[in-house]
């Protein structure tokens, strides 16, 4: 892995910084899918990645999949059960497709109690939406 240990974080930088793979050119979505990028975004949601270890041992299958909020963007987390795959997405919770076309598509990448998941968050986000949330930016290094 990069030295990405070099990136700033709070309380020297303004925002947490998660470093993906892929990301839009607005910033409002992102996908890091080398397990490198993952695991370093998973040391930055510290007590957040106590629940998902605790989630791994606890499940039956070969991985699982884990829906959180990081400041204004809804992450999902899927990883496999021994930790040597996964990817982690990254969606802000303000989307200008709508509900019937998006769930579809959730449904097709997640499940349906991942797309449910991913709803219920965002209407609570978007209920409680604030300007001061805005603490987490998306990077993609350079190699």
């Amino acid at each position: 892995m990069n030295k990405h240990y070099l990136l700033k974080q709070p309380p020297l930088a303004e925002k947490f910084t998660f470093l993906v793979d892929v990301i839009t050119d607005d910033g409002n979505y992102g996908l890091a899918t080398d397990i490198d990028k993952v695991n370093y975004n998973r040391q930055l949601i510290g007590e957040l990645n106590k629940d998902v270890k605790i989630g791994l041992l606890m499940s039956e299958n070969k991985g699982s999949t884990f829906v959180f909020d990081l400041g204004n963007f809804i992450t999902v987390l899927e990883i496999s059960s021994d930790e040597l795959d996964g990817m982690m997405a990254f969606y802000h919770c303000v989307v200008d497709v709508g509900q019937d076309q998006l769930l579809p598509l959730l449904e097709a990448r997640y499940s349906k109690k991942v797309a449910r998941e991913w709803f219920a968050l965002q209407e609570k986000m978007l209920a409680n939406f604030s300007p001061d949330h805005d603490i987490v930016q998306l990077h993609r290094p350079e190699v």
